[in-house]
């Protein structure tokens, strides 16, 4: 009865959706945990931790990183679907399985955030923001900006980051995008020194 009821809760503790996941900024000490590669055999990697509500079963996922941009990762969908963006690279994870679902590049990108409600991960270039599948076939593109888009926040039906509206300014500002009807509904100037950035020293003519 004893080893009966040991083997049914080891059972239980596989099968135990990974449904927490965080981004570790440190390398993990070697053997910590096991460790699951996804194109990271070269270049740069993104450490995610992945574990079940208990943090009993944990792993690491190494994820390729492209080197610039920002790196997080978020629920898409219960108990175990997760959304990895490494800088200019973009995964969606089955923690559970760990096994990639699927991957996306955006190339001489910035950034890339994920639309939840729409299913659609939005790209930001220098310039543009992009609204792609995971195939990378294009949906919507806007002009926004001229030299550089960053920040992807997404509350409700509205997108906002940061961005140079125009070479006239000397700061970045902060924009809100309705993605209802995909488009720019407002500019705040950011108050605070923190987002402060030098103006390019280079325009077009």
């Amino acid at each position: 009865m004893i080893f009966k009821i040991i083997g049914e809760q080891m059972n239980h503790q596989e099968t135990e959706p990974c449904e927490l996941a965080e981004v570790i900024y440190e390398k993990p000490l070697s053997g910590a945990f096991e460790e699951v590669p996804f194109g990271s055999e070269l270049g740069n990697t993104l450490w995610v931790r992945f574990s079940d509500k208990n943090g009993i079963n944990e792993w690491i996922g190494r994820f390729g990183d492209a080197g610039q941009g920002a790196r997080r990762v978020m629920k898409v969908s219960e108990p175990d679907r997760f959304f990895v963006s490494a800088g200019c690279f973009a995964y969606l994870v089955d923690a559970t399985e760990r096994k990639i679902i699927n991957q996306f590049e955006n190339k001489n990108g910035c950034e890339i955030t994920h639309d939840v409600k729409r299913n659609v991960l939005i790209a930001a270039s220098w310039t543009k923001l992009r609204w792609v599948d995971f195939g990378g076939k294009v949906l919507f593109s806007q002009e926004i900006a001229v030299d550089g888009i960053r920040d992807l926040k997404i509350e409700g039906d509205i997108l906002s980051g940061l961005a140079f509206r125009n070479y006239e300014g000397e700061r970045e500002e902060k924009f809100l995008f309705d993605l209802e009807k995909l488009k720019i509904i407002g500019w705040e100037k950011i108050p605070s020194k923190i987002f402060a950035t030098k103006k390019p020293w280079w325009k077009f003519w």
